[in-house]
């Protein structure tokens, strides 16, 4: 009986004791991480920080990493690595930022296309909305349609009256699924036109046969076409901006024919999703910072860009809003890589 009655009489005791201790466990072990967190924070950077750029060099986002490396570099006392780690759409330099330590050393540019990924690569080795995070929303530009010189369509209403015929004007782009062939896609549905697809590997080629005229047009970002507008090889019909570029002042938004209609090329910065807070302030912070440096930001202009300079929150919204705004275009015009 006293054996019974010490056991009924301890068992509550021990009850109450075991959820104070699991709690106080708990909590030291929440302020040894929050202490290392805020330690490695502290301390950021410590040594050189790595900026994967997954494209080839040349390009437009490797163009965005070469003129803010140096400021950069010397905002953060350390020296700034451009990595080009090109292929695969520009997912294979992203991944390895997905799969690289959470500690800021290792971050990546990525380009508009960075948002339709999921939706367009359904075996993606990492998830952009799990495995990645928001740094900074760096820059933007318009996109413009484009001719080549020699071209009949001398304004926008040629090229739409044009394309009301099926399989009489064609398009390049850069690849199913990049943004030009989303951009193209979204003007011919809301033009009610089409227009025969004809896909590169690479912006290069692309390029040199819109100049050629071997193929009849592209919709491009404003920094890649800008040079070639400007030396007579190719001719601006429109921007997808709602009003027009400062740097085309001549060429229409295409938003005066057809209203609300706005397309945005942009570049920002990601880093892996665990990467603490106070890292990412401190890395988003300076890369703002050296974006607005006044004569960066004025060769950013000149080139065609417009300087965002938005935080973590800013970049992440923009992916989220873009990535339902086109996996909808993706999905209803059934446009994918196997």
């Amino acid at each position: 009986m006293s054996a019974t009655i010490h056991s009924t009489t301890s068992t509550p005791s021990v009850r109450n004791k075991l959820p104070g201790r699991l709690l106080r466990a708990a909590a030291a072990i929440g302020m040894g991480l929050a202490c290392g967190a805020n330690a490695l924070a502290q301390d950021y950077p410590a040594k050189q920080v790595i900026v994967v750029v997954p494209f080839a060099p040349g390009g437009t986002v490797d163009n965005v990493a070469r003129q803010v490396q140096e400021e950069l570099s010397a905002r953060l006392k350390q020296t700034v690595i451009v990595e080009n780690r090109g292929g695969a759409g520009g997912t294979i330099g992203t991944g390895t930022v997905a799969k690289a330590q959470p500690d800021g050393y290792r971050v990546g540019m990525v380009f508009d296309s960075y948002a339709t990924e999921a939706h367009i690569y359904p075996s993606l080795a990492y998830s952009p909305s799990k495995d990645l995070t928001g740094v900074s929303y760096m820059v933007r530009s318009p996109m413009v349609l484009v001719v080549p010189a020699s071209s009949a369509y001398k304004t926008l209403q040629d090229y739409i009256n044009a394309s009301k015929t099926p399989d009489t004007v064609s398009y390049a782009s850069v690849g199913a699924g990049s943004s030009n062939h989303l951009a193209a896609e979204l003007f011919h549905e809301t033009a009610g036109t089409s227009a025969l697809h004809t896909p590169y590997k690479g912006g290069g080629p692309a390029m040199t046969d819109l100049m050629g005229a071997h193929v009849d047009s592209m919709i491009a970002s404003l920094p890649l076409v800008l040079p070639h507008v400007q030396a007579g090889k190719l001719r601006a019909l429109g921007v997808t901006s709602k009003t027009r570029a400062a740097q085309l002042p001549d060429v229409p938004a295409i938003a005066d024919t057809f209203k609300d209609f706005e397309i945005y090329s942009w570049v920002g910065m990601i880093a892996p999703a665990q990467t603490p807070a106070a890292v990412l302030k401190r890395l988003s912070d300076d890369v703002n910072a050296t974006l607005k440096t006044p004569a960066i930001a004025a060769r950013l202009n000149e080139g065609g860009f417009e300087v965002v300079a938005g935080g973590p929150d800013q970049m992440n919204a923009l992916i989220n809003s873009e990535s339902e705004r086109w996996g909808r275009l993706i999905a209803d015009k059934k446009i994918g890589q196997q």
